[in-house]
């Protein structure tokens, strides 16, 4: 394949849906140690870094590798089956030189949102082995009858022990052992989950004269790093293995001769646009959501294509099915009616709906329009039609610790740049009792960034 030196004849190679399917790729692998690496403590966050090398293209799915082991006095630990070894993960950064490119607070918990929309038998065939994701249903049958089923339960590929309701374990090779702590299973993240810039475009380092820093912020040790079958102790410490904690960087070499070098001298300055995300959060009790909570959630003057809500209960813990990686829905009565639900967003003197949405199946449609199919029951996202089976995992009951653990708010803003105003988010609902303890919004808003001359310069749109 041969190419004339017009800027033309160079395929956009930062953008991955452009790079040609025949075209010429070499591939690089290291496995990066940490430059800094603080463990944290029970009170304290845990904190990594790594620094890449300036040479080639970043491949977006380069993996981070972890691992983590449980107290000696613990018989097995597990990470939820929402976020999978993400739950580790309380930050993450992207720099450039002091330019921040990507920073997303309580990142475990916009993973969550995100984890929800793959599909489930993927889950269980790939992501339990490789992220530590396993959110998958199966029918629920009472054995030895022949009744159909009436609930589901989860289901990771193994048998349930008992008769219905069962118990269902973890794979022996996933489970964390105290006592063998050398066999703790490793996990990946994708980088390109931990950093959106990176799910539309890749990083040439070649071309930037910058230090490039990855810096991701850890959970403290105890209650929070992964879960505990249901007869261990609870405020057990959990330790990232640091022997085991690894950055895999693929660096893309395109070509087979100076295409890279043409592509550099072609593109001295050259912009791209991404998405980033501002986390804002609102200490909340069943009191003042069910009085309604109007909340300004800055943006000014920003391109914001979409909101995420989540109403969390952070004092969940390694006692949980989900660890604090839930968003926990509205109340439902004796007869399994749910309270009473309104939300809207308003912005530029307008709000996004022209009534405030009060039924949970529109909550869900909106959902889907601004994220795409989760895939979650209807019992998980609102409380609705009891359907969880009482099976338990790791000791755990299911129905209990899953049931309306999953209520994910998303719209899509249609109203384009946001006023001076700012966003205000609009909700109220039926709560009752300690239930969440804490409101998380997420807004995606665009932002540019600028290469010129190997120095980046990052804007919002």
């Amino acid at each position: 394949m041969s190419y004339s030196d017009d800027q033309g004849s160079i395929p956009d190679l930062i953008s991955l849906s452009k790079i040609p399917v025949n075209f010429a790729q070499d591939i690089e692998t290291d496995l990066l140690e940490p430059v800094v690496f603080n463990q944290g403590s029970a009170t304290q966050d845990g904190f990594c870094r790594f620094t890449l090398q300036n040479k080639g293209f970043l491949h977006s799915h380069s993996k981070l590798f972890i691992s983590a082991q449980v107290n000696a006095s613990v018989g097995g630990g597990y990470f939820n089956p929402a976020t999978g070894v993400g739950q580790l993960v309380k930050k993450a950064v992207l720099k450039i030189g002091n330019k921040t490119l990507n920073e997303v607070s309580s990142w475990d918990s916009l993973h969550a949102v995100k984890s929800a929309l793959i599909k489930n038998e993927n889950n269980v065939e790939r992501e339990q082995f490789t992220t530590g994701r396993f959110m998958n249903h199966q029918f629920q049958y009472a054995h030895g009858t022949r009744d159909t089923a009436t609930r589901y339960e989860l289901d990771n590929g193994l048998e349930y022990f008992g008769d219905a309701p069962g118990n269902l374990n973890v794979p022996s090779q996933l489970e964390m052992n105290g006592a063998t702590p050398e066999d703790s299973p490793t996990f990946s993240i994708d980088l390109s989950d931990l950093f959106p810039f990176l799910k539309v475009n890749q990083l040439p380092l070649y071309m930037i004269k910058e230090p490039i820093n990855i810096e991701l912020t850890f959970y403290p040790t105890t209650n929070t790093r992964c879960q505990i079958d249901a007869v261990e102790p609870a405020g057990n410490e959990v330790l990232i293995r640091r022997q085991d904690l690894k950055f895999c960087a693929d660096y893309v070499h395109f070509g087979v001769s100076d295409e890279m070098a043409r592509f550099a001298n072609a593109n001295k300055d050259m912009s791209f646009s991404f998405v980033d995300y501002r986390l804002v959060e609102t200490s909340v009790n069943a009191t003042s959501l069910t009085n309604g909570i109007i909340r300004n959630l800055g943006m000014a003057n920003r391109v914001v294509p979409r909101v995420l809500t989540l109403f969390s209960d952070t004092a969940k813990n390694e006692t949980n099915i989900l660890s604090q990686a839930n968003s926990i829905a509205p109340s439902v009565n004796a007869s399994g009616v749910p309270g009473v639900v309104r939300y809207n967003i308003r912005y530029n003197d307008r709000f996004e709906f022209s009534s405030d949405v009060d039924n949970t199946a529109r909550l869900f449609s909106i959902l889907t329009d601004a994220e795409g199919v989760p895939f979650l029951t209807r019992t998980e996202f609102s409380h609705q039609k009891d359907t969880i089976g009482t099976s338990t995992l790791q000791g755990r009951t299911q129905n209990s610790e899953l049931r309306g653990h999953f209520f994910y708010l998303g719209t899509k803003l249609t109203g384009g740049r946001v006023g001076q105003r700012g966003l205000e988010i609009h909700f109220s609902g039926g709560y009752s009792g300690t239930i969440a303890d804490t409101m998380k919004n997420f807004c995606e808003y665009l932002r540019v960034a600028r290469l010129s001359d190997g120095m980046f310069d990052v804007i919002n749109a």
